[in-house]
């Protein structure tokens, strides 16, 4: 049987980490998700220095990105996040955690930040303040000048959809939120925004950069959208009392509409290959990924620098700053 390639990267997306799901989807299965790394990965035992609270109101996500050198390799990502974490809880931003949510660094791989945010909604933290009811999902990386590469950008949809999934979002309309308080919308303003913005339309800051920022509207957006909606819709759990319908012995495979998905996703998500059966979908195997340093354009950026000294920011100097390096590269926005 050959299927498109716009076919299997439908197909593919339905399939959940943990396992394959053969058969239906059940009425109380959770969405599928794509791989992401969990925070014990890249934390060494490093713990919440305080507090968290749960964001009980999730009405969108936000898109951030560190400002720091695009030349880190893979095997370098989780020190940086470490640096990060050594600096959101440093005296300088007094933060109990690493600010954001989830991590997505150049290669593609998704990482758990703040703890506890593979499971619930828990609340971040940004340079600028926070206007509250948002998951943050950042780029690892500078995006003042250059764009995230396309795995990473097929990764933040794919997390994106998942997040969007598991909080009830339709990724279709804007919404509108009162600001808990932030360098753009002070306390008690009213804001209206689509379901997946940048950071900079929540706070005085460049951030997710300038390369980024119109990418947050043109494609992660109506990607993640895309994405959404190939999730198949659960069945209703029937009444135990009630009387079982009848099911014919052959029907259609469940696929569901194809979405309208950016080259870059299809390139990133539709490598792999797929074995298609009666009882659904069998096995998808996803092409590796290249595992070398990425590229910078422009001028070329200093190499991170030792553990204790490197650098860790959110465009944080300009708003949601990881690393000294980078609060000291632009001043810090705050109010």
């Amino acid at each position: 049987m050959a299927l498109s390639r716009r076919s299997l990267v439908a197909a593919t997306v339905l399939l959940p980490v943990a396992g394959l799901a053969l058969g239906g989807t059940s009425a109380h299965a959770a969405p599928p998700h794509p791989a992401i790394r969990p925070r014990a990965d890249w934390a060494e035992g490093l713990a919440p220095k305080g507090p968290l609270e749960l964001e009980d109101d999730v009405r969108f996500l936000l898109v951030h990105h560190t400002l720091t050198p695009n030349t880190d390799t893979a095997e370098r990502i989780p020190e940086r996040l470490r640096s990060f974490y050594r600096f959101h809880t440093s005296a300088e931003r007094g933060w109990a955690d690493v600010a954001y949510n989830f991590f997505v660094d150049p290669y593609g791989t998704i990482w758990e930040g703040r703890e506890g945010s593979l499971d619930r909604p828990v609340k971040g933290d940004a340079t600028g303040g926070s206007q509250g009811h948002a998951l943050l999902c950042c780029f690892v990386g500078d995006h003042s000048t250059q764009a995230p590469t396309p795995a990473a950008m097929a990764a933040m949809t794919a997390l994106l959809a998942w997040l969007a999934g598991r909080h009830g979002l339709t990724l279709a309309e804007e919404v509108t939120f009162t600001s808990r308080g932030s360098s753009r919308w002070r306390e008690g303003a009213q804001v209206t925004t689509a379901q997946v913005a940048a950071h900079r339309d929540m706070s005085a800051t460049e951030c997710p950069g300038d390369a980024l920022y119109p990418l947050v509207a043109s494609q992660l957006l109506p990607d993640a959208r895309a994405l959404l909606a190939s999730m198949p819709t659960p069945s209703p759990t029937p009444d135990a009392n009630s009387t079982p319908t009848p099911q014919p012995t052959a029907s259609p495979l469940p696929w569901p509409a194809t979405p309208e998905l950016s080259d870059d996703v299809l390139r990133a998500v539709g490598g792999g290959a797929l074995a298609v059966g009666v009882g659904g979908v069998l096995a998808a195997t996803l092409g590796r990924r290249g595992r070398g340093p990425v590229e910078s354009a422009g001028p070329e950026e200093p190499a991170a620098g030792s553990a204790g000294a490197e650098q860790g920011g959110d465009d944080d100097g300009a708003a949601d700053g990881e690393g000294a390096e980078q609060a000291q590269e632009e001043p810090d926005q705050r109010p």
